[in-house]
């Protein structure tokens, strides 16, 4: 057996003897992430037996050129290509003394996996690609008794702060989970010209140099958002409710029917806007909304609220509601329920949209005092990703993509119309210099 002396990043040292069900290897490029899984999986099959290791990638064709080559590589730096026999048509790579096997598969060909049997260990390379859906099918390939250890590796780019990993395996990590990011500077075998051509691509991209260099959560690409001036560490935060009346302002579709809730007042400090709660309702009407507002909120506050939201409700009835046989109207519904009077306060015709582009932006830009509590998350992601069409209104062409929802945006520009239209023409009024 010839070998020999393999030089491995410090950093990845105790994964070898890592043994949790899931290891989540993210962070930026060029971190040696998936020099790593390549060199456990290698590690593992030539150190136990008893195995049948499977490398994932969403598209079984762009793996031949990545994680198999990749893995071919290391069996040859580490000095153990005379132990293997490589199929290369099906791309097999099987451990002569031990038997065990390196498989390669993709996703797309789901004949071929429903072939493979006896699975002891995954590894999933840019495990962004592939949905939901696809993880669970393949952790409950990975079942049974083993004589060792069953681990899936999943290595990434953190695209897109809003993709499922970052819900499974961050917001809410699973038990027997390790995670562990790492960043071009963890990697002491990174040479200088890579790291210069990663830190000059960084400058004209700070989606990129988020991603690619810090090795943090980003955003995905949209050619046109509709919200440019927004910006995460300004405008998102903690909220504290003042002592001070709440404002509504709902949007009536039924996946999600949206409200957001917010405060807005001036004093000797200037003006500030605070939005403090989102409420999503699905498939439900304009009685449940009243009901949850009900229970959510006390009578002293909405005995002082405002409200606000999309005006074309006024022409639409939602859902039967007659009162002296006279078929109620959402806002009408609404509006006996809590009495509200002047204090609705929903314009005769919605904004045009181009133009609450233009005032949603203005605000972001250069209001003084805006914060978005850090739960009106739905918010948030509409406000970062939601698309603008070429007339610069919001795309939405098809409401299953959630870039093209915008229910929880629609009321944010509702209410800035309402209680914040003038603040483009009389900006001193708001503190704006």
């Amino acid at each position: 057996m010839s070998q020999k002396v393999v030089q491995v990043n410090e950093v990845y040292l105790p994964l070898f003897e890592n043994e949790d069900r899931y290891l989540v290897l993210y962070g930026s490029a060029g971190s040696g992430k998936s020099v790593f899984a390549a060199d456990k999986i290698v590690a593992r099959t030539v150190g136990e037996v008893g195995h049948r290791f499977l490398v994932i990638r969403k598209v079984a064709n762009t793996i031949r050129s990545s994680a198999y080559q990749l893995i071919i590589d290391r069996i040859s730096e580490f000095g153990i290509r005379s132990e293997f026999d490589v199929n290369k048509t099906e791309m097999r790579i099987t451990h002569r003394p031990t038997g065990n096997e390196i498989l390669m598969g993709g996703l797309d060909d789901v004949e071929k996996l429903k072939s493979i049997t006896g699975i002891t260990g995954v590894w999933i390379e840019e495990a962004t690609e592939i949905t939901s859906d696809d993880f669970d099918q393949i952790d409950l390939r990975l079942r049974g008794e083993t004589l060792n250890y069953k681990q899936i590796i999943l290595s990434f780019n953190p695209i897109d702060e809003r993709h499922w990993l970052k819900q499974r395996f961050f917001d809410n990590t699973p038990e027997f989970c390790t995670v562990v990011k790492t960043t071009y500077q963890d990697n002491e075998f990174l040479d200088d010209e890579y790291k210069r051509t990663l830190e000059l691509k960084a400058k004209v991209n700070p989606n990129y140099y988020r991603i690619y260099v810090l090795g943090e959560w980003g955003r995905e690409d949209i050619d046109k958002p509709f919200i440019y001036n927004f910006e995460r560490s300004k405008h998102v935060g903690k909220v504290v409710r003042e002592d001070k009346e709440i404002r509504f302002s709902t949007d009536f579709n039924f996946n999600p029917f949206a409200t957001i809730v917010c405060q807005m007042w001036f004093d000797k400090d200037g003006h500030h806007i605070r939005v403090l709660k989102e409420h999503a309702l699905v498939n439900k009407g304009v009685i449940d909304k009243i009901e949850l507002i009900k229970t959510s909120y006390t009578a002293k506050d909405m005995a002082t609220c405002l409200w606000t939201g999309d005006a074309t409700q006024r022409k639409r009835t939602v859902e039967q509601n007659i009162v002296n046989g006279k078929n109620l109207h959402a806002w009408e519904q609404i509006d006996r329920a809590f009495r509200l009077g002047k204090r609705l306060q929903v314009p005769n015709v919605n904004p045009n949209v181009s133009r609450s582009r233009d005032l949603c932006n203005f605000v972001f830009a250069l209001h003084p005092d805006l914060v978005i509590d850090e739960s009106c998350t739905i918010l948030i992601n509409e406000i970062m990703y939601t698309e603008a069409d070429d007339a610069g209104g919001i795309n939405k062409k098809n409401r299953s993509n959630d870039n093209q929802k915008a229910d929880f945006l629609d009321c944010f520009r509702y209410a800035l119309n309402t209680w914040c239209n003038d603040i483009m023409d009389n900006p001193k009024k708001y503190g704006i210099k």
